[in-house]
């Protein structure tokens, strides 16, 4: 049984689309190219208090679970270094920061994608 079919309740429509970072107008998605993503959602926090010696920062991450197939890809580094995501119906999106992938020990099959995401600006996003 996956964490979709145990907990179908908690799913939410969310989206992904390419991104590229750092961009003369900031970070940027390709609208035209958002698929639709049913995910599970969790939250978590981290921080870095050593980073540098003035400098500390806590940040709030969020776990969101999904569906293998609805994804553009499985590959982890793609997925960190050129994607964002975020509800359908809000104007918050969200840079992936960490991927897990959750597979079934005994039949070996991806089951689900975790994504470590955090809140980031972009120049238009769905509901912009």
């Amino acid at each position: 049984m996956t964490v979709f079919e145990a907990f179908p309740n908690a799913i939410v429509e969310w989206a992904i689309g390419p991104a590229k970072y750092s961009t003369i107008t900031g970070n940027t998605v390709d609208t035209s190219k958002v698929n639709e993503l049913h995910v599970i959602i969790d939250a978590g926090e981290s921080s870095e208090p050593n980073q540098s010696p003035n400098v500390a920062t806590i940040a709030s991450d969020t776990l969101i679970y999904c569906q293998p197939a609805e994804l553009p890809t499985l590959d982890p580094s793609a997925l960190c270094a050129g994607y964002i995501v975020g509800p359908e119906d809000s104007d918050v999106a969200y840079a992936i920061v960490d991927v897990g992938i959750g597979k079934n020990q005994e039949t070996g099959v991806i089951e689900h994608v975790e994504l470590k995401v955090r809140q980031t600006g972009v120049a238009e996003w769905l509901a912009s």
